[in-house]
This record gives C-alpha cells, structure tokens and sequence, in this order.
C-alpha cells in the first residue's frame, strides 16, 4: 500500500510551491520506483556521468582545482575546436596550436585521475575544412592521412599522451564532420584502426567510435554498413559510442543489443560520449541524464553548446565567473547543474539501489544506500507537472515496515547557464506515513520550479 493520502496532504514539501487540492491519480506512467533490498543492489557508484566535452580552459591552470574534484570529473574529450588555428589543413604551426592546446588539456585532465578521448577530426581541423578541401583518402590517395596520422602519433608518444588515453577515430562522420562519402569514411575507420593496433606502444591505448550524431538503429544504414565494415575487416573498437542530443539511451540500448546480436559483436564498454541538448542542461536534466546513464551502467560526456573561446571553458556549461566575456575571467562560481553534480559525487556515496523511471520517461531516479542514509536524486525532463516516487523494501535498510518516514527535501535551483548558485536549498524535513514496507510521496514540478532538481534524504 501507498502512504495515506490525507496525511500525505498535510505534509507537502515545500517542493509544492502551490499545493493543488487534490493529488492527481497515481499509475505506472508516473511513478518512478526505488528498491531498497539487499539482492537489487548494483554496486558502488562510479560517477559514470561525470565527463565533460571540452570546457577546460587554453590556460589549463585558469579554473581552480576545486571544481573538477568536486563534481566527480573523470573524462574529458578534446581537440582545440573552434581555435583560430585551424590544424592540420592550415599547416604544421597551425597543427601545432591545437595539438599543444590538447598536450595541456590532456594533462590538466590527468591531474585529476580523468581518462581523455582525444579527437584527431579537431586537431585535423574541420572546423576549418569545406568541401574544396583535400580529405582523407580524396581519390583513392590517403598519403596526406597518412603523414597525419604518424606525426600525431608521434607527438603523443614524445609528450608522454598515452597513460588513459582513449582515440576517438573521427567524430559525427554521419553529421556535420565530416564531407566526403560513407565509403571514404569507412575506409578512414579500417586504416586508423590498422595504424593504431600496429604500433606496440599503443597497446593500452583505447580506440572508441563511431562517435555518431545518430543512436543505433538497424534502419540507419550509418550503423549497419559500419558494423558489417568492422567484423569483415576486424576493426572492433574497445568501446562503442555515440551521441545522444537529442537521445535517449532507454532507446538506445535495447536497439544496440539487437544490431550486436544480429552481427554477432562482443559486449563492449559503452561511452555517451556527447549527452543533453542545451535545453536540457538545467538542473532537473541533470538529474535525469544521471539517473539515465547509471540505470544502464554508460559511461556519459556532457554535450557542450558554446562556441569559440567560451567552448573551451566553464567545464561544459557548470561553471560561470564574474566576466563571462572574459577570456581570463576570475572568480568562477558554480551554477545550478554544477551543484547536482557536486550531490551526485560527494553525498551519494555506499551501494546503487535498482530503479526505474516513471513509465513516461520523464521523471527519473538515481539513489544509493549509504552508511547513514538513503539518498534520492530526481530530475523532470523539461514539463511542469506531478510525478510520485514509491520506495519499497524499506525494512531492508533496518527500518520498520509500517510507521511515519522523516524525509530531508534539497532543492537544486536553477538560474541558467551563467547563473551562480551558491548550493541547494533546504526544502524541510517532512514525515510520510508509510505501510505494506514501502512508501509513496508525490513531485510536484511547478512554474516556480520547473528547471529545480530534487534530493530525498533520510536516516537509515
């Protein structure tokens, strides 16, 4: 049984900025669901969302340290996009300029134990390409490719790269980087592959792709012409990526199940290595994409929307600082999303409870059980509206299986991308009448609140 619904009313969190007189009727659709049991535990949590495209700064030393420890930072992915340098295409000094601006990322990345994809597409400099351009493998002639290939190559191996390096084949070769035909791509996938697993002193380094703007799909001849391309030529990559903005990786992994059982490809580490649009870069989708890539154990980048020097700063969009037009700016403070990924690493600490989300997708749960506590993170999608969550096996976690639960509401505001926030808000601490083992408790996403993520906490 759910909590009674007349206490319930009487106890509202101040989540409900304007309390409505009647709860709305509960069903699978809206109700996301917590399992508490001892047999649904999934392991300690890893951080799985914490990586970031971009967002480290051209003077690496520039954000303090802080920020990247408290937010769990643990991936990056860079290449000096949108330098003035326009990389290879341009010419070896220009080629230098970014691959030094990724030497210092790289290292800066390191500091912090955070593994990078680096992505030769950028270093490349498609960004600065057209379709006059010579590409790789232009008529049937790769000896630009190739002589670009040794002299990065070379460059990692002489600055010491290649400790947790991940190689990032070519990106969104199905999108905007790339300007010649699916062919010609899939060509440049066997030969980089080829160069890499060449070079002993590679060996530990990871190859990673397809790197799509697209999500697997077994209509998308993209997916289905690359993977026949990679068992023919065995070019499997160590792990399988691609982007999800917009995406939902709900979708995604039952359909990359059925491509992998169709054409018979080992089970491969996942990396969204791109996730959320920059509408969905609030607090609330915070929240959800975390709950999203830990419910499917993904690796996860956040997706970055700003552009030139900007793109190369504010850790993708969780940061802000006094001058946002200063390229040098000091006094970076964190945003709203900044502080639900400082939650996510530095409180939600013990074992991952198995979840579910809401049956409409657009509430979603991470939790894990502590030494001290539950703990309860919460994001809606982009909707105002009214969702409950319902914890069983509260008995557990050594507590009784009937009786009144004290829940902790934290409140992670919002004020936009360059918006300071200085930490959640103390919501209260209510008590939920519960029995039959589990309790229910509603959501309620108000005008005042729609971009607010949620926190539940309480002592175990």
């Amino acid at each position: 049984m759910g909590v009674n619904i007349l206490a319930l009313l009487a106890t509202l969190p101040l989540c409900i900025n304007a309390a409505p007189n009647f709860l709305p009727r509960q069903s699978s659709q809206d109700t996301a669901t917590v399992n508490l049991t001892t047999g649904a535990r999934r392991g300690a949590p890893q951080n799985l969302a914490a990586g970031v495209l971009y967002g480290i700064p051209d003077d690496p030393t520039q954000i303090p340290d802080h920020f990247y420890s408290d937010m769990g930072f643990n991936y990056a992915r860079i290449g000096g996009a949108q330098m003035e340098a326009g990389g290879w295409v341009d010419g070896l000094e220009t080629y230098y300029a970014r691959f030094n601006n990724t030497r210092d990322n790289y290292f800066q990345a390191r500091k912090f134990g955070a593994k990078v994809i680096i992505l030769p597409h950028d270093i490349w400099g498609t960004d600065h390409a057209n379709q006059s351009s010579n590409w790789p493998g232009d008529n049937g002639d790769w000896t630009d490719y190739d002589n670009y290939l040794n002299q990065l190559i070379g460059d990692l191996k002489a600055n010491d790269m290649l400790d947790g390096l991940v190689y990032d084949t070519w990106n969104e070769p199905d999108g905007s980087f790339w300007d010649r035909s699916q062919a010609q791509y899939l060509d440049l996938w066997s030969r980089t592959y080829n160069r890499i697993r060449s070079d002993s002193d590679l060996n530990g380094v990871l190859i990673s792709g397809p790197s799509y703007a697209s999500q697997p799909n077994t209509g998308n001849d993209w997916w289905t012409n690359w993977v026949q391309r990679i068992v023919a030529d065995n070019t499997i990559p160590d792990q399988y990526t691609w982007h999800d903005e917009p995406g939902d990786v709900a979708n995604d992994v039952p359909r990359w199940a059925d491509i992998r059982s169709q054409y018979n490809l080992p089970d491969r580490e996942i990396n969204i290595n791109e996730y959320a649009t920059f509408n969905q870069q609030i607090s609330a989708g915070a929240a959800w994409w975390i709950s999203r890539l830990e419910r499917y154990n993904l690796r996860g980048l956040r997706g970055n929307w700003l552009s030139g020097w900007q793109l190369r700063d504010f850790l993708a969009s969780l940061l802000t600082k006094t001058d946002t037009n200063d390229y040098t700016g000091t006094g970076y403070q964190g945003n709203g999303e900044f502080n639900v990924y400082k939650y996510y690493h530095q409180n939600m600490t013990g074992e991952r409870a198995t979840t579910t989300s809401t049956g409409d997708g657009v509430m979603d749960v991470f939790t894990t059980v502590g030494s001290d506590k539950v703990r309860v993170l919460t994001g809606v999608l982009n909707q105002q509206g009214t969702w409950y969550i319902t914890i069983s096996g509260l008995s557990a976690v050594g507590l009784s299986s009937s009786g009144t639960l004290s829940i902790q509401t934290w409140g992670f505001d919002d004020a936009g991308h360059f918006g300071a926030v200085a930490g959640p808000s103390d919501r209260g601490v209510y008590g939920h009448q519960y029995d039959g083992d589990s309790v229910t408790f509603p959501v309620f996403q108000t005008s005042q609140d729609e971009n607010t993520a949620w926190a539940f906490e309480f002592d175990i």
